[in-house]
């Protein structure tokens, strides 16, 4: 019976050690902690519950500086065992702020986790998301399509010219909180815009779609960029996307 428990913890141990470092989970933000500290208690045998051992950190608009403090974070040492986990939660990333994670996400200290929580992958450079690999272990739903991108899929042409010309001038607010928020609002009508072509695609495919798609891919990164030409991107949009998507 002991060579059994021994057995089962070493096995245990070896399981821990070949575990990934760095974990990707996109979606609801709540969600995406829930599942975080649900991976730490079935993997990594940690509590959830007040573990000083486990770091959550969440952001609005994620910066360089932000990074540094992860850093920082994940150089700490455990406290109450040998396990670390840090769930990083965001909701912008700008393009620096990324570059400045990398070298965390590939060699982070020895017995650190790190999970990343999106609203999207898509908003991720691929030198970031190559060190990810997704959450194990549970079901990644993908979020709503936004009401923005409700309100967008189920204007005609001349409504739609006007939502966005509304968007773009609340991005250039004097307000900070106020520009943010535009920020946010436009990479959610994106990938609202993004979800309802694929799930349109699905049902018929088109070379329409296909090319928007491939333009809503490509712009996708974009958007998080600190310089992003939000007019020439949401023009284009408005060119390229049929008058027949809509949101259902």
């Amino acid at each position: 019976m002991k060579a059994l428990e021994l057995w089962n913890q070493s096995t245990t141990a070896y399981n821990r050690a070949m575990a990934h470092h760095a974990y990707v989970y996109s979606g609801d933000q709540k969600e995406g902690i829930a599942a975080s500290l649900a991976y730490a208690e079935r993997e990594l045998g940690m509590d959830p519950q007040a573990n000083p051992d486990i770091a959550q950190l969440s952001f609005g608009l994620f910066s360089v500086a932000d990074a540094r403090r992860v850093g920082e974070v994940a150089m700490q040492g455990s406290i109450a065992g040998d396990q670390k986990v840090i769930i990083l939660a965001v909701a912008r990333i700008f393009h620096e702020a990324q570059n400045a994670l990398l070298k965390v996400f590939e060699e982070p200290p020895e017995r650190t986790t790190l999970i990343l929580i999106v609203p999207s992958e898509g908003i991720l450079l691929p030198t970031l998301r190559s060190r990810l690999i997704k959450l194990p272990g549970v079901s990644q739903k993908a979020t709503l399509v936004s009401e923005e991108a409700v309100a967008f899929l189920n204007a005609d042409q001349g409504e739609r010219e006007k939502l966005v010309a509304k968007l773009l001038l609340r991005t250039k607010s004097d307000k900070d909180e106020e520009k943010q928020a535009a920020r946010l609002a436009a990479v959610g009508l994106l990938e609202g815009i993004t979800r309802t072509a694929y799930m349109a695609r699905t049902k018929k495919d088109s070379e329409e779609l296909t090319l928007l798609l491939r333009d809503l891919d490509r712009f996708a990164p974009m958007l998080h960029d600190r310089a992003a030409p939000l007019k020439l991107i949401f023009e284009h949009l408005l060119i390229i996307i049929p008058t027949t998507l809509r949101a259902s």
